[in-house]
Parts: C-alpha cells; sequence; structure tokens
C-alpha cells in the first residue's frame, strides 16, 4: 500500500468503525495528513503577513510584537480549520479500525483525553495485528 491508496482507503472508510486496518493504512494516512497540514499552514502564513511585517521581523527578530505577526504564531487559520474539519471522522475511523487491528476496541481513543493519551496511541498503534481473525474481521494483509 502506498500513501495515496491509504488516503482513498481512509476516505472511502470514513464511516467504518467495524473492521480493521493495516499499519501501513494508518501511518501513511498520518503521513499525508502531516504534509498537507505543514503545507496549508506554510501558505496561510504566507496569504495572512503582509509585506509591511517582514522589515519589522528583520528588526526584531523572535521578540518582535506586530500585530499582523501574532496570527502568523497561532496559525489557524480557514483553511487550517477546513481541513481539520474535513479529516476529523475519517482520523476518528482509521484509528479505531487500527486499534481493532491489534484487538482492543476503538473505544481507547479515548485515551487522547488525558495527558499522555497520544504516547499511548501512538505505541498501540505501532504494534503489528493479530495475525489470525478477531471479533473485528480478518486480517487486511491478508484478505
Amino acid at each position: 500500500m502506498n500513501i495515496k491508496d491509504a488516503c482513498v482507503s481512509v476516505f472511502s472508510n470514513w464511516n467504518n468503525f467495524s473492521e480493521r486496518a493495516c499499519r501501513s493504512e494508518f501511518w501513511y494516512f498520518c503521513l499525508a495528513v502531516f504534509i498537507v497540514s505543514f503545507l496549508i499552514s506554510f501558505f496561510e502564513t504566507m496569504l495572512f503577513l503582509s509585506i509591511e511585517s517582514y522589515p519589522t521581523l528583520l528588526t526584531y527578530g523572535i521578540e518582535m510584537r506586530d500585530k499582523e505577526w501574532e496570527s502568523v504564531q497561532n496559525p489557524i487559520g480557514p483553511l487550517t480549520l477546513i481541513f481539520n474539519v474535513i479529516i476529523l471522522c475519517p482520523s476518528i475511523s482509521v484509528t479505531s479500525r487500527r486499534l481493532q487491528d491489534i484487538g482492543i476496541s476503538g473505544w481507547w481513543q479515548l485515551s487522547y483525553l488525558i495527558i499522555i493519551g497520544l504516547l499511548i496511541i501512538s505505541i498501540l498503534c505501532i504494534l503489528p495485528g493479530k495475525k489470525d481473525e478477531n471479533k473485528w474481521g480478518k486480517n487486511p494483509l491478508f484478505s
């Protein structure tokens, strides 16, 4: 599976919470989301940072207090918001299916609500899936 196939699979199964997802599908989708998020943030930074603030940026460096630059330091622009809304349900779905591939419930995603939840989910998603069939279906690598 390549990055394109993973994204197509994730978006075509955006509402499927009952099967399994292999590691490559999950991690290629995460890589694609990271790349697109970076590009959107870069584009928004360039779009919303006016030419007049460049001399201020060069003069004061990191400690500048320019109003226009403050929006860049917290880059939640409209494109970022739209992108996050678009990937919300597919991200929850693929994470749920990835956790089910290793034999645990997708409800473990609720561990995101605690401080170390991201670390817990990341470690769990690195683990290889169960080779045999489990209650969420056959192994996606062998079906």
